[in-house]
């Protein structure tokens, strides 16, 4: 079999039609590829919506079980793939139609370890808009980080096992992706690329993770500093080098964006942590090689600056910059 496609459920009833469709409406056998949908303890009408299209369609198979969080969610896929490759693809994107034929076509040619597809962000809802440019093939990949994403990569199964390589921190609730491709990436895959939007990934506007007080933002900063207390042990026993570093600092950045826009007295003992860890205030890793932080899309002057100063997060002054931007941006 050529491709297990997991797909971890979760409260996703309004998104896995369109997902599944996409996942069936593809250009090879579907005995050739297997899509494994695992239910995380949904609480809505995922469940039956999952059951309905494995009644409907042979190659679909429902694992459900009780909500441990996403990584545990694509652990259970993995144990259960039979493909030679693996793809996870989360419950709210989908994929370009009859796209399959070329990407074996491609691992075939390439015999690599790892296939990086491009990928396309949009909020929300599909426009016929994008749809036509995708029709066309001139939706541009507007998603530039596919080291920490694990949408944008076809893993080669035997790899993944020969170098026990899964979700190892189930405690992680954001984030979790760009440490596995870390890990993925420490065994140096051969690697091929097909530059073409083939994933969408839909950006959900107006929910928690634009709201700065919800308790989902306390996960995601808790999930981002330990992040920092992984890939800072990497650092420090044998791994000081560019990608380690660059890894390092990004979440860094991330960690000090999101705790500039606490209350002081909820930022304190997170800034408390990062002093204790010799992370802040610093000074920019030797191996770091990044030129922009990546925390807008902005290309016009405000842009401009508003990266930079992402860029010196590390620093005492751009943190606290940091703070007055995220205190205006408040009133």
């Amino acid at each position: 079999m050529f491709l297990s496609i997991i797909v971890p459920v979760y409260n996703a009833e309004r998104y896995l039609p369109e997902c599944l469709g996409s996942l069936l409406r593809q250009d090879i056998p579907r005995e050739d590829y297997e899509i494994l949908c695992v239910n995380d303890g949904s609480r809505d009408g995922s469940l039956e919506i999952l059951r309905r299209f494995a009644r409907e369609a042979g190659n679909v198979t429902v694992i459900d079980k009780e909500n441990g969080g996403v990584t545990t969610a694509r652990n259970a896929g993995l144990a259960a793939a039979r493909g030679d490759y693996i793809w996870f693809v989360d419950a709210d994107d989908f994929l370009k139609e009859n796209i399959l034929g070329a990407l074996r076509q491609k691992i075939r040619e390439e015999d690599c370890d790892r296939l990086i597809v491009g990928g396309y962000q949009f909020e929300d809802t599909w426009t016929e808009r994008e749809q036509a440019l995708s029709d066309q093939g001139q939706l541009p990949d507007n998603v530039p980080w596919y080291d920490a994403v694990v949408w944008r990569s076809l893993l080669r199964r035997n790899f993944l096992k020969e170098h026990d390589l899964t979700f190892r921190y189930p405690g992680l609730t954001h984030g979790e992706d760009g440490l596995f491709m870390y890990e993925c990436g420490l065994y140096a895959p051969k690697t091929a690329r097909i530059p073409q939007a083939l994933y969408f990934y839909r950006v959900h506007s107006g929910s928690a993770e634009t709201n700065f007080t919800a308790p989902n933002q306390r996960k995601k900063l808790d999930s981002y500093l330990r992040i920092l207390g992984i890939l800072q042990n990497y650092y420090q026993n044998g791994q000081k080098n560019a990608v380690t570093a660059d890894k390092l600092t990004t979440f860094l950045w991330f960690a000090l964006y999101m705790t500039a826009a606490l209350p002081k007295a909820d930022a304190r003992p997170v800034l408390e942590q990062l002093k204790a860890m010799g992370l802040f205030p610093g000074k920019r890793l030797p191996e770091c090689t990044l030129t922009r932080s990546y925390m807008t899309s902005r290309t016009d002057f405000i842009g401009r600056a508003y990266d930079f100063l992402c860029l010196h997060l590390h620093t005492r002054w751009g943190y606290c910059l940091m703070r007055g931007v995220m205190w205006v941006k408040r009133r």
